[in-house]
């Protein structure tokens, strides 16, 4: 991102960050990518999911609630069962979703 500051591409490039970050269970750099994410334009609902599931898994609640109240806001059909339908490999991200409050179906 130092070469291409100027990438429209930013977000996204900071979302794929965050996700690997979740993998490697380092959520404050997962909740850091996630925020960058967004501040920089990248407004979908998984980016909003990440940052849920990195507070979620990092103990804070109340922010997890915060950013899953987004989430759904951004797409209002977001469950459990979604997610592992998406993204089936992942089980954190079902966890982490679970405890944030989402809903299974």
């Amino acid at each position: 991102m130092r070469l291409s500051p100027r990438d429209p591409n930013t977000g996204a490039w900071h979302n794929f960050a965050a996700f690997a970050e979740l993998g490697l269970g380092h959520f404050d750099a997962a909740i850091e990518e996630s925020n960058k994410a967004i501040d920089a334009g990248y407004r979908v609902f998984q980016a909003y999911e990440q940052l849920t599931v990195a507070y979620a898994l990092e103990g804070k609640l109340a922010e997890a609630k915060a950013a899953l109240a987004e989430a759904r806001r951004i797409n209002p059909k977001l469950t459990v069962k979604l997610m592992r339908e998406l993204d089936p490999d992942f089980p954190w991200m079902s966890e982490g979703l679970r405890k944030a409050g989402l809903q299974e179906e």
